[in-house]
């Protein structure tokens, strides 16, 4: 009888459904393993094929071993992400390949070109027969050709995109192409490329990503003349717009090839459903947004260009609601230092109430006094996503209008490059109004927790027999003030103001009493996100509005007093004025968050090794977060590197989790934390 593993892999639909969730690391493992796995695993090894790199490029060149493995599998490859560095390799082989055969199976095209190349001294031609099975191809043109592998390219821009459009053009089964770094240049190459396109009857998704000019003409020619089956057409490049003629005429009058002039798609793309236009920075005109809007009537995710011209916005947002129904994705990622949304709100404005779904901006300046909430209210019943990563500014009664009123929202993230204009002041919120934004799984803000003043109190000044801050909750203010009652004093304080010999009598009691009011509302509703997968909190203070010239704190340094703690089973608090706000044991407010199942990163400031975390966190509260946070796999505990200290430098209780949950990341993740704060 057959080993059980002999038999597993005899059966392809078992090695079928096996495969999908095997990394290429394991792949290559299983092809080492036996002969029985290495006939079973071969195909899925070579299904998705990257030579993205010089380097990878020049080890196959190199290797004749690499090529012929090549050879044998070129069959299997499916995905293919590659240069121009391959891609002239290839094509020389394809030539070499064609000339070996005596019955011509793959004529080329008249208006290609045989590459001029000289190759370098370990480098041969390798015969590679055509490559026909691709669905997914991700392309460079780059012309940027590596030394090593070349001693002498006289290949032109043009030859080598002529080169790909035949390649292209040889996989009619291909559902994604991505074209990076070159631009069409030219109006032959951009007429054999939208030709090309044009016979792909299976194509759905059509990506530019070049960080060159492309010929605003050509675009539009492209989306002319692609598909009818195209679901995605995204031009994250920039167009050149010496030349805006839209006209085929233009391009069937020019220099003809033997395949002729383009045909016209005659009917729209009804399939297209997400469009970007390449980037603009002069902006468009509404008669050209116009016209490349009727081309596509069903479209329900849009990213939304530069315009310019007198009445645009306004003509342009008409223009969406009367032509595009079905639009339920707003995104605006222009990243332009006089662009701050003002070409999106009208269309939030105009189109349908309670229409739009999902909204993103790249740069965005709330600077209405309330028209960007207005706007979102509109939506509220159908907004599930608010995203804001890049924010110059946003108003805290703006965030707080969202948390209060959009009952759909999964994901809220407002980010930007200086926290003290993107933050929500606790001061701002109603206790009476709870959020109802209770379906979260993503928040993402920056919080100050501190009073709200139009003219921020003065720095403290000492005081003979007791010093205290009054804008922050300072851990020994009960006490202190049950010590001033006691003493028969009263429980304000009289603070000289800096500028006008006056005082200004600030009940500090008082003061501190409704700052923990808010900060425990505050975490209640936290709390009562029971959705939550990522929370990403970051406190800050207003005091660098005082102080403009002073470098503004990284996140990091601040935290939320006692959301890390847990109060002690005997605590009580005594709130009234006759005792002074005396505080009998440790209070907490980690256990409102207790209800938190999913949560799988919390990120922002909540660093324990802070002066203020330190005294109030220990052995009882990391077991509380084991047991109630499961899923949790990443927390900004602990700084960066924590791995590599020494013995006894982190905390017993922090070593215990560790050791709990070595699954768990106890400190940031991605890129490193900087030297000062600059926001989210």
């Amino acid at each position: 009888m057959a080993p059980a593993s002999e038999t597993f892999f005899s059966i392809p639909e078992l090695v079928d459904n096996l495969a999908p969730y095997l990394t290429s690391q394991d792949l290559l493992q299983l092809l080492q393993t036996n002969r029985n796995s290495y006939t079973a695993f071969t195909p899925y090894f070579w299904t998705d094929v990257t030579i993205n790199t010089s380097n990878a490029n020049v080890r196959l060149m190199e290797s004749p071993e690499a090529c012929e493995a090549f050879y044998r599998n070129i069959g299997f490859i499916r995905f293919l992400r590659t240069k121009a560095d391959f891609l002239l390799f290839y094509i020389e082989g394809l030539y070499a390949y064609i000339d070996s055969r005596t019955d011509a199976i793959l004529p080329h095209p008249n208006y290609l070109r045989r590459p001029a190349t000289t190759w370098g001294p370990s480098c041969s031609v390798f015969p590679f027969p055509p490559i026909t099975q691709l669905v997914r191809l991700d392309v460079s043109t780059d012309t940027a050709i590596d030394e090593r592998s070349f001693q002498g390219v006289s290949t032109t821009a043009l030859d080598l995109g002529l080169s790909m459009c035949w390649f292209i053009s040889l996989n009619r089964g291909l559902i994604h192409l991505t074209l990076r770094d070159e631009p069409l240049k030219g109006h032959h190459l951009g007429r054999v490329f939208a030709r090309t396109v044009s016979r792909l009857p299976c194509l759905r998704h059509l990506r530019f990503s070049c960080i060159k000019d492309m010929a605003s003409s050509t675009f539009h020619m492209i989306l002319l003349t692609c598909p009818s089956t195209l679901e995605s057409l995204e031009g994250y490049n920039f167009l050149d717009n010496r030349n805006e003629e839209y006209s085929l005429d233009l391009y069937n009058s020019m220099e003809m090839d033997e395949e002729g002039p383009l045909e016209v798609r005659q009917q729209p793309l009804y399939r297209l459903t997400q469009l970007k236009f390449p980037w603009n920075m002069l902006g468009y005109e509404t008669d050209q947004l116009v016209q490349m809007m009727k081309v596509c009537p069903n479209v329900e995710a849009w990213d939304v260009p530069l315009t310019r011209g007198e009445g645009t916005l306004g003509n342009m947002a008409v223009a969406v609601k009367d032509m595009w129904p079905h639009l339920r994705e707003l995104t605006c990622k222009v990243i332009h230092f006089d662009y701050h949304g003002q070409g999106v709100l009208p269309i939030l404005e105009e189109i349908e109430m309670n229409q739009l779904q999902v909204w993103t901006m790249g740069t965005y300046s709330d600077s209405w006094p309330t028209r960007t909430l207005d706007a979102i209210q509109r939506h509220s019943e159908t907004l599930r996503e608010i995203r804001f990563p890049w924010t110059y500014s946003f108003k805290s009664s703006t965030i707080q209008g969202i948390l209060t009123n959009c009952q759909a929202l999964e994901h809220l993230e407002i980010g930007g490059t200086e926290a003290i204009r993107i933050k929500l002041w606790l001061d701002d919120m109603d206790p009476e109004v709870p959020w109802v934004s209770t379906r979260l799984r993503f928040l993402k803000m920056v919080v100050d927790w501190n009073d709200k003043r139009d003219k921020p109190y003065p720095p403290p000044m000492p005081v003979p027999s007791v010093q205290m801050s009054i804008n922050v909750c300072n851990e020994r203010m009960s006490a202190i003030l049950a010590s001033r009652i006691r003493l028969g004093k009263p429980a304000s304080v009289s603070k000289p103001t800096v500028k006008e010999e006056v005082t200004v009598e600030v009940d500090v009691y008082e003061a501190n009493r409704r700052r923990w009011s808010r900060l425990q509302w505050f975490y209640k509703q936290l709390g009562r996100l029971t959705e939550l997968n990522v929370l990403d909190i970051r406190a800050t203070t207003g005091f660098a509005e005082e102080e403009p010239t002073k470098v503004l704190r990284h996140y990091s340094e601040f935290t939320f007093p006692r959301l890390l703690s847990l109060s002690d089973d005997d605590t009580t608090m005594e709130t009234t004025a006759q005792e002074g706000g005396r505080q009998q044991g440790k209070v907490g407010y980690l256990s409102e968050l207790g209800q938190l199942k999913k949560l799988r990163e919390l990120r922002g400031s909540f660093r324990v090794d802070r002066p203020a975390v330190k005294t109030y966190m220990g052995q009882k509260e990391v077991e509380f977060i084991h047991a109630h946070w499961p899923e949790l796999r990443v927390a900004e505990f602990l700084p960066e590197g924590y791995e590599t200290l020494q013995g006894g430098t982190i905390p017993s209780h922090m070593q215990w989790l560790i050791e709990q949950r070595p699954f768990t990341k106890l400190s940031k993740t991605g890129p490193g934390t900087p030297q000062y704060f600059c926001g989210i």
